[in-house]
């Protein structure tokens, strides 16, 4: 999918496939120095960062070896700092210059140079990362063969500090505009130890995970700011009421209170251990409830994803059975993203029974 800035429009999740399957193609074949270095460009808090953080991590584990990611910060330096500090040579005939130590990357393997925040470097910068994208050198210097550069930046109608990017610079890149994407963030959440409550409240009404903020406002919903609910409700302990002053500096007062007042259901949750024993016989029949039920037991898995037993899987799955369709789908669904779970599944008879009946709702 296109946009107004001519580049294809790909989820997180798309573009990490993407780019893992390419640079580890590109370095089994000796060919990592021809590709282009890519930009990702989306709005405030979509993870471009975490991606970068991602591909490394899905390539060491395809490749079997350590790849580092050195993150820059651009807006932090000047042209001079990325070319380093002048110096006499030996002889005190000529200049030289001494490289950065942010520069000092590993000469075998592959690494990641990541430059964050390109767009909101100024265009005298900017164009001191011409070298770096297109040469792979910064002044006399020269970038490790197999060292992937990746730029990230907010686009100008992202109501950030973006200045436009000169042509030339563009032309040099392999664009992706990263859009949000629920699904993805689903994913990762499950993976992350995100309170359940965020999750389950982002799964009732996910357009709130990333809203366009009015042009004064400074607490607005974005991936990374809901990551900062889940980080201080459970480093405080406290509920979300009491949390309230803490959870508006994150997503603004107006989405703290629906947030607040969603987790009210929470209380009418049967207990999570009583379904993996086996021993709840409460059926919960509202929608925001089994919203947070299911939010509730697929978070107590994953974390428990090395311990838990085939009866426990075999009792909550029972469970998820009679849920309406469209609800014990989205359970099994996620049930599925979870490291692991499905070779457990194979094992699971409740499990067979209900995609032997309603497999078409995958």
């Amino acid at each position: 999918m296109a946009n107004a800035y001519n580049i294809p429009s790909v989820t997180a999740s798309s573009a990490i496939e993407q780019l893992t399957e390419l640079y580890s193609t590109a370095y089994q074949s000796s060919m990592l120095a021809e590709i282009p270095s890519v930009a990702l460009w989306g709005p405030m808090g979509v993870g471009k960062s975490t991606m970068v953080k991602k591909v490394a991590a899905q390539m060491s584990e395809k490749l079997g070896m350590k790849i580092g990611v050195t993150d820059i910060r651009l807006l932090n330096f000047s042209p001079i700092d990325l070319r380093g500090i002048p110096t006499a040579d030996a002889e005190k005939e000529f200049t030289v210059w001494l490289k950065p130590k942010i520069f000092d990357l590993p000469e075998d393997g592959v690494s990641i140079l990541f430059l964050d925040e390109i767009s909101a470097a100024p265009q005298s910068l900017q164009a001191a990362a011409y070298q770096i994208t297109l040469d792979k050198r910064i002044g006399e210097f020269e970038l490790p063969e197999n060292c992937i550069v990746i730029c990230a930046g907010n686009r100008t109608t992202d109501r950030s500090v973006a200045f436009r990017m000169p042509k030339a610079l563009a032309n040099r890149l392999l664009h992706f505009e990263i859009v949000s994407d629920y699904d993805s963030w689903y994913e990762w959440a499950l993976q992350h130890d995100i309170d359940e409550r965020v999750i389950g409240y982002l799964d009732f009404d996910n357009s709130r995970l990333n809203t366009e903020p009015d042009i004064e406002e400074l607490a607005f919903p974005t991936p990374r700011s809901w990551e900062f609910v889940s980080r201080l409700l459970k480093t405080t302990g406290k509920s979300p009421k009491e949390a309230h002053g803490l959870i508006s500096g994150c997503v603004g007062v107006s989405n703290a209170l629906e947030f607040e007042n969603w987790c009210q259901v929470y209380r009418k949750l049967p207990k999570v251990a009583d379904i993996l024993a086996g021993k709840c016989t409460v059926r919960v029949k509202e929608s925001d409830v089994i919203y947070a039920l299911i939010s509730s037991l697929l978070t107590s898995i994953a974390s428990h994803k090395d311990t838990i037993s085939i009866r426990e899987l075999e009792n909550v799955c029972a469970y998820a059975s009679q849920f309406p369709a469209d609800f014990s789908a989205m359970f099994f669904r996620g049930l599925l993203v979870i490291e692991g779970m499905n070779m457990q599944l194979t094992k699971v008879s409740s499990f067979a029974a209900w995609m032997k009946k309603n497999r078409r709702f995958l």
